[in-house]
């Protein structure tokens, strides 16, 4: 199956996966409430809020590769606004319901998502830079300078990296 024919797939069923993106996070909210307990709970809490990262993965792949290849024009003719907007709706209400249940540090799905979130976003301030570096940036801007925001970008992407690779919170936290 390639990604293309797996984007079908989704367009092709809308209804019941928005149904099912749109109830999760209550379903994941009524089990927690049913079966509470040290593990189990933050366990349902990250595999909810890894299932929603990786919806805002794939929406995020589409809206690129969609963008590039079609344009926006594209997009807007093409997609389906139900499941264009669901990725975005699925990770809030997610994490919000994470953090009704318990505080996000004891969360460990919440800590990669951190961890991602700083990566992603360090990489698309590099790959903008590096789209707009020219000469001509050189000769309004010290190479010194230009060196020192650069190391201070891989910085932030290096502390998100031990965000993700960091060591687990403690179970049960202490008091």
């Amino acid at each position: 199956m390639t990604l293309e024919t797996f984007f079908i797939h989704l367009n092709n069923n809308s209804l019941p996966i928005a149904l099912l993106v749109f109830a999760a996070p209550w379903l994941i909210w009524i089990l927690c409430h049913w079966i509470p307990g040290q593990w189990e709970e933050p366990f349902l809490l990250s595999l909810n809020i890894a299932l929603a990262t990786a919806s805002v993965v794939l929406w995020a792949g589409y809206l690129a590769y969609a963008s590039n290849t079609g344009g926006w024009q594209a997009v807007v003719k093409q997609a389906d606004m139900l499941l264009l907007l669901l990725p975005p709706y699925y990770i809030l209400s997610s994490i919000w319901v994470a953090r009704q249940r318990m505080p996000l540090s004891q969360v460990p799905a919440f800590r990669t998502l951190q961890g991602i979130g700083i990566l992603a976003a360090v990489y698309l301030i590099l790959s903008w830079l590096s789209r707009r570096v020219y000469i001509i940036f050189f000769s309004y801007m010290p190479f010194s300078a230009f060196l020192w925001i650069l190391a201070g970008l891989l910085g932030v992407a290096y502390i998100g990296y031990r965000i993700v690779i960091g060591p687990p919170p403690k179970y049960p936290p202490e008091t």
